[in-house]
């Protein structure tokens, strides 16, 4: 019994210096990486019209552009999957799945807020929903392993 506790508080240690990482991963390319045009435009760029950028990407699958809709639409919800996964796992009380969607709600409003002051990247209400998307099926995730490990 000791043995089985020990290894579940190492599995959180690990857990949680992985989320360390994965955050210092998001927060480096969604505001430094210049490689995603994550540079000083000098002005504001915003997108306030829901699914307006999600149709525009969508159209361009199949298309020359399809590595950048691909890129855009998939790597905005896989890259918040794990934060969904995360954090139910590292915060061990019960913590709801509409807590979690919030919670990755706000914590990709915060990062757009700061794209849009500093002009950095474009603040898309599209981000927000897709990152809010990726956090929920994180937590889908989370539950399906939770299920079955117990």
């Amino acid at each position: 019994m000791r043995k089985k506790k020990e290894k579940s508080k190492r599995l959180i240690v690990v857990s949680r210096l992985l989320f360390v990482l994965y955050m210092i991963c998001v927060l480096y390319f969604l505001l430094v990486s210049e490689g995603l045009g994550r540079t000083n435009g000098g002005v504001y760029r915003y997108n306030l019209e829901p699914l307006a950028e999600i149709k525009r990407f969508y159209n361009m699958l199949g298309g020359t552009r399809t590595y950048k809709a691909v890129l855009n639409l998939f790597g905005n919800i896989v890259c918040f999957m794990p934060f969904g996964l995360f954090v139910p796992y590292i915060f061990k009380r019960k913590i709801s799945f509409v807590k979690v969607v919030l919670t990755t709600f706000m914590f990709s409003l915060c990062i757009e807020v700061i794209q849009l002051y500093f002009m950095i990247g474009i603040f898309d209400v599209d981000d927000l929903i897709l990152n809010t998307l990726g956090g929920a099926l994180g937590y889908v995730v989370y539950a399906v392993l939770n299920k079955i490990r117990n």
